[in-house]
Formats: C-alpha cells, sequence, structure tokens
C-alpha cells in the first residue's frame, strides 16, 4: 500500500492516488512480479479498476527469471457480487480470475458473472477469508500480493492472517475525516493493538518505504 505522510490512501472524494513516483511504481511491479496471485476487494475495482498485472516488459522477464507463468492469478473478494461485468479485471489480460463471495450472493448477479471468471462461494454474510487462503494454497499460490482496499485490510488482519506489511509513505497531505486509510473497519482496542517487527526501512528521494512482519494475535490462531 501506499499512503500519505498523513495516513490517506487517497482523498475524501475517492480520487485515484496519485501522488508516489514512478520508482514507487516500478516497486509495486516488483512486487507482483514475485506474487503468484493477487487479491483486491470489490471497492478497490470499483473505485479505481486496475488493470492488474504485471506493467513492464522488465519485470515480466524478471517473473519469468523467477519460473513464474506470465500471468497473474487475480482473485477479488464481494460479498454482494456488484462488479461490472465490463471493468478491467474481468476483461484485460490473460489469465485466470476468482471471484470470492458468499454462499448467498444475488443469484442474478452470479449468472452474469460465471461466464466471466470462477465464482468461490465461501461463506455465508462475509466471505470466509482463511477459507479463501486454504484454498488458493490448495490451487499452488504460496505468495499473495494483497493490494486493498482498507476494508479488506482490516478484515485480512482482524482474522489474523497478514504476514508482512509493505507500505510507502509519500511526501504529501491530503486531510479529510472521511478520506480511507490503510486499515478501515472497526478497528482494535489498544489492548488487542497488533504489533510490527521492521524488517526494512529506506529512503528513495522524499519517499520512505518501509516492510514490517506482522505479529500474531496473543492466543490467537
Amino acid at each position: 500500500m501506499a499512503m500519505s505522510a498523513d495516513g490517506k490512501i487517497t482523498s475524501a472524494r475517492r480520487e485515484y492516488p496519485r501522488f508516489t513516483s514512478a520508482y514507487d511504481r516500478e516497486n509495486m511491479d516488483r512486487l507482483r512480479a514475485e506474487a503468484d496471485a493477487l487479491l483486491v476487494g470489490a471497492g478497490t475495482v470499483r473505485a479505481d479498476d486496475p488493470a492488474l498485472h504485471v506493467r513492464s516488459e522488465k519485470m515480466r522477464e524478471y517473473r519469468r527469471s523467477l519460473g513464474k507463468p506470465d500471468a497473474l492469478l487475480r482473485i477479488v473478494v464481494s460479498t454482494t457480487l456488484a462488479i461490472d461485468p465490463a471493468s478491467r479485471f474481468l476483461r484485460e489480460g490473460p489469465g485466470a480470475r476468482i471471484i470470492a463471495t458468499v454462499a448467498d450472493a444475488p443469484a442474478e448477479r452470479h449468472a452474469a458473472l460465471a461466464a466471466l471468471a470462477e465464482i468461490w462461494q465461501l461463506g455465508h454474510g462475509r466471505v470466509d477469508l482463511g477459507a479463501l487462503l486454504f484454498r488458493l494454497k490448495q490451487r499452488g499460490v504460496a505468495r499473495l500480493l494483497v493490494e486493498g482496499g482498507g476494508e479488506l485490510n482490516w478484515s485480512l488482519l482482524r482474522d489474523d492472517l497478514i504476514d508482512e506489511l509493505h507500505v510507502t509513505v509519500a511526501p504529501c497531505l491530503l486531510g479529510g475525516r472521511d478520506a480511507p486509510t490503510l486499515l478501515e473497519g472497526e478497528g482494535l482496542s489498544m489492548a488487542r493493538q497488533r504489533r510490527l517487527r521492521l524488517i526494512e526501512l529506506r529512503r528513495e528521494g522524499d519517499e520512505l518505504y518501509g516492510r514490517w512482519s506482522v505479529e500474531r494475535e496473543p492466543g490467537g490462531a
């Protein structure tokens, strides 16, 4: 994820985030090249309609050198299946797509999307993310890159499913009480705060690049 110096991942108007450098975009491309699959929430698809593929030929070559197929497996989490069938996620680029949803998702939307992506029904009311990750592991996914948004990030943290956090801090300020942050949801109490261990911190120009491991919840699974 990338955020402003005051912790916002976009403006309160939910505009497409344009506050990081070309270096940051190359860094993200490298993370994609190293991953087996890429996961986003439906809100990110609706707001930004990202293509979700390795962009540069340089990084595609790097990906091949790692023995990985050209195309990432792409997954979106959506309880309501409110995804435009014409979205770039569903239409642009090769490779399999998976929509993780719930057993009680609207049947008419299921029918409209089933021809464009695999639809996995996992849980009732909200997607069972633990079951999703287990099934992806069975599919051969060893390294999953999550690109948000804040609600999906929160859900993964809530269920104790995050191993590492990569954050770019951009040299800008956005403000706004309604501007989204890295983690949305209901949040944790002070007693349940999740601790991080710094693995790497570096500066590139005026940007900071941090990598942390996420400690498991005490007594958790």
